[in-house]
């Protein structure tokens, strides 16, 4: 194990997914601000350090480590998911804020229709690979950034997921309402252990989220800019999940502007959920990426 300045030790340990830009960058910064130790996560080396480098400028002692890889590719959560365990022997949290805006459908090399792999599989993969530090330091807090567009979706066929279909009608939208049902689900195994989760909605948000737009849906994002709030904005109730007391034991949540708001349509659907964690673990045992022993860490 990679051995940690005894100051690194006493604090607090967040990992943070999508940390190199907008929303993420700016929760690791706010962290950073609060002496977090925030592990950023990152697609490449470079894009972590230069976001290193610009958290510094603001917080010249914070505490950073990067830890890169492509999290549409499941072999590379799982190579970062081994980095984490082998820098940090305990976790205190996870933020799960890295997402793709593919309009079009783009298969990852593994199979995997690359909105649902990073958005949502990602996530749920890194979960389980993290569950043994998440636990060994007592309470900890995993955290899913969604959005409100997963209100407007109205039916979801995940039969067709596993052999590398498009979730439909809009994947992104999708996706974001997986990342609730995914939350309520994790909730719901974690009872009766020290770890939480909850999930932010962080807003709309100025990001480059939307790079891939094309269209009509370029038109609105470019005409609806200055409603947009700031990522600095956007990042403050990720953070209050992640560190205040007032939230210290809630656990299945859906928060916008540090409150709590009611959910309605498919996000309560609990049974929706069971069945998304079902397709889930079959997506990564069925294609090799994980074994029934990871994916059944959170038992049933």
């Amino acid at each position: 194990m990679t051995e940690q300045p005894a100051v690194s030790l006493q604090r607090p340990s967040f990992v943070v997914t999508g940390a190199t830009g907008g929303i993420g960058e700016a929760i690791a910064t706010q962290l950073s601000e609060r002496g977090v130790r925030v592990l950023v996560g990152a697609r490449t080396p470079e894009r972590g350090e230069a976001a290193v480098d610009r958290i510094r400028s603001r917080v010249s002692d914070a505490d950073l480590e990067v830890v890169a890889g492509d999290l549409s590719l499941m072999r590379d959560v799982r190579a970062l998911a081994y980095r984490i365990i082998d820098s940090t022997p305990r976790l205190d949290g996870l933020i799960l804020n890295a997402a793709e805006a593919r309009s079009d459908l783009v298969l990852t090399d593994e199979g995997i229709e690359t909105n649902f792999a990073t958005n949502h599989l990602a996530g749920f993969l890194l979960a389980h690979l993290l569950l043994p530090v998440l636990r060994s330091g007592g309470p900890a807090r995993i955290i899913a950034v969604s959005s409100s567009v997963h209100s407007r979706v109205k039916m979801v066929d995940l039969t067709s997921v596993v052999t590398g279909a498009p979730l439909t009608p809009d994947s992104y939208q999708t996706s974001k309402l997986l990342n609730i049902l995914f939350v309520k689900e994790l909730a719901r195994r974690l009872q009766g252990r020290p770890i939480t989760a909850n999930v932010a909605d962080p807003g709309f948000v100025r990001t480059n989220l939307g790079r891939y737009a094309t269209g009509g849906r370029r038109m609105l994002l470019t005409a609806t800019r200055p409603m947009q709030s700031s990522p600095e904005h956007a990042a403050a109730t990720p953070v209050y999940l992640a560190t205040s007391a007032d939230v210290a034991g809630a656990s299945g949540g859906y928060y916008l502007d540090r409150h709590q708001r009611e959910l309605t349509g498919l996000a309560t659907d609990a049974k929706l959920a069971r069945r998304l964690w079902a397709v889930s673990a079959q997506a990564l045992v069925s294609r090799g990426l994980a074994t029934l022993n990871e994916v059944i860490a959170f038992g049933a």
